[in-house]
């Protein structure tokens, strides 16, 4: 079994730097999904995304054996916070943004999840997944930058707390 890894394309909100949401993609993101669809177009492929929309429309082009959509691969959940600029909470909301940013592993903005909560929820569906598709020969799996993160965990056997500021870039898929 292979498994394939990457973010959804470039959203509306990612160029607006805003955190959270359910944004639709840019034309970027849309290139991504078809670069996507092209790469995958000879391979049987099961897909699992988040049950936003910004990684539905990133597959929406993929011919798929399989595709089932987990909520549980949703972005962690930024709280009160979610839908806002990120310089705006910054400016805003300084100390709650500099608690949380020097410890994403157990802080969370107010009502949101932190990297341990998130971490729960996405290895017992990572788990679930890996059962259902036992037989796959390829799976690809679309969510965002803090899940990829807690996947990258998980398959890399990296401590979570050394995951939480990683970098996973737009546009690049990942191969596990």
């Amino acid at each position: 079994m292979v498994i394939y890894i990457t973010r959804h394309g470039e959203s509306l909100n990612n160029t607006l730097n805003i955190i959270g949401g359910d944004s639709l993609l840019t034309d970027k993101g849309r290139e991504y999904g078809i670069f996507l669809s092209d790469f995958f177009k000879n391979m049987d492929i099961d897909i699992a995304t988040s049950d936003l929309k910004r990684t539905k429309q990133t597959v929406q082009h993929i011919q798929y054996k399989e595709f089932n959509i987990y909520k549980e691969l949703n972005e962690i959940s930024s709280g009160d916070f979610d839908n806002m600029n990120i310089e705006y909470i910054k400016n805003t909301y300084n100390e709650i943004y500099k608690k949380r940013n020097n410890n994403k592993l157990e802080i969370s903005y107010p009502n949101g999840e932190c990297y341990l909560d998130l971490e729960k929820r996405v290895v017992k569906c990572i788990k679930n997944i890996l059962l259902k598709y036992i037989d796959s020969e390829n799976i690809l799996i679309v969510a965002h930058q803090a899940v990829c993160r807690i996947l990258f965990s998980y398959f890399y056997n990296i401590q979570i707390r050394d995951c939480v500021n990683m970098k996973i870039k737009l546009h690049t898929l990942y191969k596990v």
